[in-house]
């Protein structure tokens, strides 16, 4: 683990970049989504995977969700750990890598949200969404939102820039087709300060996922586009996958 890219990326800069990336207006249409597609309810039981510094968690967690948090990044789960504390809500944080959650059918419902899916190998992949379905309860919902490889490729950009809370971000970037993954290299820049990231995505179109999610033993995968949320067609940014752990 040490040595894969998300081990050290989402330190330093990154931290004040998530931190903005999203305001509130845009953050409660995630949220409503979220609760939307997996039919949450209060008291339910809810698996936020990776969770970075809460920004789904918590609000569920206000709507009266008992939410789980599950992220690597130490400094996402302390300021989690603060905002949630702030808000007065009893939320459960766990450091630790996704692809080793020990859960077994303790939750209604589990999410993977904003491009989270893809880090790992195919075979680690797999294995993750595997871990996800022991997690759940049968009849349990699993949802990933992510990049639509069907409009990404058309729309690829070699070199991008972008300016989020005060650092300016150069992304250069390279596709591979043999392993169907975005290979990235992200120069974060702010007053003296220069840290370079490399980036490994894979990137699934919909009929990939809904394999992946079946071979992991998922049933009734459905797809979304979003945004706006609606079908899933090959001009959606973005997909969003919601399939059921079987009850049998």
């Amino acid at each position: 683990m040490g040595g894969e890219w998300f081990s050290k990326f989402f330190n330093g800069l990154y931290v004040k970049v998530l931190d903005k990336q999203f305001d509130e207006a845009q953050t409660l249409r995630h949220v409503r989504i979220v609760k939307r597609l997996l039919r949450l309810r209060k008291g339910q039981r809810v698996l936020d995977i990776p969770c970075g510094m809460g920004r789904i968690t918590i609000p569920l967690a206000r709507m009266g969700i008992e939410m789980t948090g599950v992220d690597l990044t130490a400094p996402f789960l302390r300021r989690a750990r603060r905002r949630a504390g702030k808000a007065g809500l009893d939320v459960r944080f766990i450091r630790g890598d996704m692809r080793e959650i020990a859960f077994d059918g303790e939750f209604d419902a589990a999410f993977n949200w904003f491009g989270s899916f893809g880090y790992f190998s195919e075979e680690d992949n797999l294995a993750f969404c595997k871990k996800v379905l022991r997690a759940l309860r049968p009849g349990g919902r699993f949802l990933i939102e992510g990049v639509n490889k069907s409009w990404l490729l058309p729309h690829f950009l070699k070199k991008s820039e972008s300016l989020i809370s005060g650092v300016r971000i150069i992304h250069r970037n390279r596709w591979d087709a043999r392993r169907q993954r975005v290979l990235s290299v992200w120069t974060l820049s702010k007053g003296r300060r220069t840290q370079r990231r490399r980036v490994s995505m894979r990137i699934y179109n919909g009929a990939e996922m809904r394999s992946m999610l079946r071979a992991a033993g998922f049933c009734d995968i459905k797809l979304y586009g979003y945004p706006p949320l609606g079908r899933l067609t090959r001009h959606s940014r973005r997909l969003i996958a919601v399939a059921t752990r079987p009850r049998g």
